[in-house]
């Protein structure tokens, strides 16, 4: 059975010990299973304690970043690849699964330029380190292709895939986004259908980022694919109500997104869980 989370931006900017009692007891009352932290700064998250308040609240958590622009792939390999191994270590104290997002690159970092053979041997090379570190700590490392305008690295899911049958390392994965998919792939079900076997993580987000269910996402044909394909990863809702300052510049979010939590809370849960009885898929809640 597929869990069903929320990224914590759909509460507060920032995972801290003032914010996440909050984000967890809103979660869950959303009947939610868990919550996405983003490791901003792996190194101002104090682990164990989040671990401890998300199990109080009856939730797991799982980890996402982008890399920061002075340890960005490929440029700064070996910055990168010593934040990314800070970042896993932080991430397995949390009893997270997994780490996420875009583990390949910075958000907004783009050269003008298409993606070179070049580039893509030094990620190969650099997250293929980064995989067994993972492995060693029992993580699985997820890749998430992002839109053009985010990053020219990876873009779809087949492109996505490609590297990590390049890097030849288990426990990497898929980790699509149906915002990213609006935009670069051709439709929703084939990329689900066609790498399926990769795909562990699934964001759930609208084409404006908003309230899911008020926008141009085709989210029958996402849940109906999900469905065909049996997939059991973890589905999280991504609704930027509330950005880091540094985050919202990068995905240029200048306006609200919706009118504020309570909203994406109880229309969009609501929307996303009839999708998914829909298409026969069981969530909790």
């Amino acid at each position: 059975m597929p869990r069903l989370g929320a990224h914590a931006c759909l509460w507060a900017p920032e995972w801290t010990r003032d914010s996440a009692p909050a984000m967890c007891r809103a979660a869950a009352d959303a009947g939610l299973d868990l919550i996405e932290v983003p490791l901003l700064r792996p190194q101002e998250v104090d682990a164990e304690w989040s671990r401890k308040i998300a199990r109080d609240h009856g939730l797991a958590l799982t980890c996402s970043l982008g890399l920061p622009k002075d340890a960005s792939l490929p440029a700064h390999a070996e910055a990168a690849e010593r934040f990314l191994e800070h970042a896993l270590e932080v991430t397995a104290r949390m009893g997270s699964w997994c780490l996420t997002g875009v583990t390949y690159g910075t958000i907004g970092g783009c050269t003008g330029e298409p993606p070179t053979e070049a580039e893509y041997a030094v990620l190969a090379d650099s997250l293929r380190r980064v995989a067994r570190k993972a492995r060693s700590l029992g993580l699985a490392l997820g890749l998430e292709p992002v839109n053009r305008y985010e990053n020219h690295l990876l873009n779809t899911a087949a492109r996505t895939a490609e590297l990590i049958d390049r890097i030849g390392e288990p426990d990497l994965f898929i980790h699509l986004d149906s915002y990213h998919m609006n935009i670069e792939e051709k439709g929703f079900a084939a990329p689900l259908r066609a790498h399926a076997e990769k795909i562990r993580y699934v964001h759930l987000s609208e084409s404006d980022r908003g309230v899911p269910g008020t926008g141009n996402v085709h989210w029958r044909e996402l849940f109906a694919a999900l469905a065909e394909t049996g997939f059991s990863g973890d589905l999280v809702l991504e609704s930027f109500v509330h950005l880091h300052p540094d985050i919202a510049s990068a995905l240029s979010v200048w306006r609200p997104v919706a009118s504020g939590s309570e909203e994406v809370s109880e229309q969009g849960f609501a929307f996303l869980r009839r999708c998914a009885g829909e298409a026969g898929i069981a969530l909790r809640g």
